[in-house]
């Protein structure tokens, strides 16, 4: 028994220590990239909720952020600590609308502008929106840069001036979504932690 006991465990001990399996071509994580975005963007109804956090170097806040989208259009619904801050964004390929939590309500047919000149966030939502899903804006051309795990999943993308780091996925209908996320700008940082996605009307 001694020694069956000894040959399992030195079984187990030569499994732990074998070499991990050979990575993917930058040619195959690539494929799985593209093959990734194509499933991605065929969803026409996604979102999640998590918790925002920007700092710009002399302010910042944190909150809740609900997002869902339908299509072209998408609601994002935000509320800091104790309900401060709160606010709504609709937006549409023609127009943005922004409800305030003093009841007030702003609308321009530009989201980032909307987004920087009523809540002063120098965010670009429009990307944004392809960001926290881990793929590239399509818009400007793709990433300037795009650093690629082995699932085809990015570990960082370089796009506009910003940095986007993610370090950790969750799997979620199939497809490996990122969990966790930062994206910098110079002394600007957007952090973002989702709780839970969703790829189903809302």
């Amino acid at each position: 028994c001694a020694s069956i006991f000894w040959l399992v465990v030195s079984v187990l001990l030569l499994s732990a220590c074998a070499a991990p399996g050979p990575q993917r071509s930058t040619t195959e994580r690539e494929q799985a990239y593209a093959d990734r975005f194509a499933s991605l963007q065929a969803w026409q109804s996604w979102g999640f909720t998590g918790r925002l956090g920007m700092d710009d170097g002399e302010d910042g806040g944190s909150g809740r952020l609900d997002w869902n989208t339908e299509g072209d259009s998408a609601t994002l619904q935000f509320r800091g600590a104790l309900g401060q801050g709160a606010w709504q964004l609709e937006t549409s390929p023609s127009q943005a609308r922004l409800a305030l939590s003093d009841g007030s309500v702003r609308q321009a047919p530009s989201v980032d502008a909307l987004v920087w000149q009523e809540i002063g966030w120098q965010l670009p939502v429009s990307a944004f929106s392809w960001w926290v899903r881990g793929l590239a804006w399509p818009d400007t051309g793709g990433a300037d840069s795009l650093q690629l795990n082995d699932d085809g999943t990015p570990a960082m993308l370089k796009q506009m001036g910003w940095t986007v780091s993610y370090d950790r996925y969750v799997d979620h209908a199939g497809e490996q979504l990122p969990g966790r996320l930062l994206a910098r700008q110079g002394d600007v940082q957007v952090k973002l932690a989702v709780r839970r996605w969703h790829n189903e009307p809302h």
